[in-house]
């Protein structure tokens, strides 16, 4: 790793802090260092409630990481998410300003500018701005305008916005650990970088991560992202409602939950039949998985309902070719592809993290998406850095440009 650039990503959720230590070569190629994991403390809904409970997993969670990797690291790429994530559709209109009317960087970088200069709540900030495409004159969903002809260029973005108050309560808790924030990045942008290719962003998905305390979502259409926000439901939601109808402690019901749950009524055979664990000198009780089934559906259901709503509020339609693709701990549970599909009326299936080098075959599971997206993103940023320093051919290549221009700034 001496010669290498080494990454750390960082993604603290109300079940599970997670750490991940990557390097990534010259040529740009990412390797999984080290993966380490705690239970979660003092984190609600995706938010810091106790700042000195999470300050010690953190710690502890890092320091497991660091000797595994057998390195030493100084700052991280933290995640974020939640119900206070919001996207707001912008755009930015600029005259050209050279004599022979063609479009260069600098045109781009105002645009970009008066598109970003609206006027925001107050307690929120601007985490990334999210080009979606470009209008020359006229003519309209452009991706890479530099070096067109035109007299006027419209750039459209959509502005993903948070609350101040949460980010910087989430960078002081990381920076109490003696660690400083490299950057914070959208925990959903993260997943749809790790289980989405090219041309299902291009098809149109919708990426949904259940986690155990807030669930968050992105859309895709068109190849650029068009919504992403958040909701305070998640698995524990669903944990809660097992344990207040069975009268369990929530350890058993999630227990429950995790080895006969299904949140999809018809899937769920009448003549399944289970055992509830024996709590408090409580005998267990001998049920037909089905009631379970009707205990859990609910919520999960109240769930994809909200974000569906959410996405029509937004007027975001379109075809979304490639489904519904759930990321997260909550992907797991039986059924949720099933309901999933039937409430967005598409396909849906398990987003799995694609294999990197170095990667144990155990995290290549849904609920590590966030964590190794948020290392994939920080490559893809360094590789395009470099590439862009060292004058590659991809720098005047088709997009090049204009990836390179985005690398830099945003």
């Amino acid at each position: 790793m001496a010669s290498d650039k080494t990454l750390v990503g960082l993604d603290i959720g109300t079940g599970w802090i997670r750490c991940a230590i990557g390097s990534v070569s010259r040529d740009g190629q990412l390797m999984i260092e080290s993966i380490s994991e705690r239970p979660s403390e003092g984190v609600r809904s995706g938010s810091i409630v106790n700042i000195e409970q999470t300050l010690k997993v953190i710690s502890s969670v890092i320091s497991d990481a660091e000797i595994q990797a057998g390195a030493e690291v100084s700052s991280v790429i933290l995640g974020v998410g939640g119900d206070h994530i919001s996207g707001i559709q912008s755009s930015g209109v600029v005259g050209i300003q050279s004599r022979d009317q063609e479009i260069k960087r600098e045109d781009i970088r105002r645009s970009i500018d008066v598109a970003r200069a609206r006027d925001l709540p107050q307690d929120t900030e601007i985490l990334h701005t999210l080009v979606q495409d470009f209008q020359v004159d006229s003519r309209s969903g452009i991706k890479d305008p530099i070096d067109m002809l035109g007299h006027r260029l419209d750039t459209r973005v959509l502005l993903v916005t948070g609350s101040s108050s949460i980010c910087q309560n989430l960078r002081k808790c990381v920076q109490k650990s003696g660690l400083q924030v490299q950057r914070m990045v959208l925990q959903s942008l993260a997943d749809s970088e790790i289980v989405l290719g090219a041309d299902e962003k291009e098809m149109g998905a919708i990426v949904i991560d259940i986690g155990s305390g807030k669930t968050d979502c992105i859309a895709y259409l068109g190849g650029a992202p068009v919504y992403t926000g958040g909701i305070s439901l998640g698995g524990d939601n669903v944990t809660g409602d097992i344990a207040y109808m069975l009268q369990l402690p929530r350890s058993a019901a999630e227990s429950m939950k995790i080895s006969d749950g299904c949140c999809h009524t018809p899937s769920v055979r009448s003549d399944e039949m289970i055992i509830t664990p024996a709590v408090g000198g409580k005998p267990p009780i001998r049920l037909p998985r089905k009631e379970l089934a009707k205990l859990i559906e609910p919520r999960m259901a109240e769930i994809f309902s909200m974000l569906s709503s959410e996405l029509e509020k937004h007027e975001i339609a379109g075809s979304f070719g490639a489904g519904v693709i759930l990321v997260g701990g909550g992907a797991l549970l039986s059924g949720a592809t099933e309901l999933a599909a039937e409430i967005f009326r598409m396909p849906a299936r398990i987003g799995f993290p694609e294999a990197i080098s170095g990667l144990d075959r155990l995290y290549i599971d849904p609920r590590y998406s966030t964590l190794l997206g948020l290392l994939k993103i920080e490559a893809k940023k360094y590789r395009e850095a470099s590439s862009t320093s060292g004058g590659s051919k991809e720098k005047n290549g088709f997009g090049g440009k204009v990836r390179n221009l985005f690398g830099k700034l945003f």
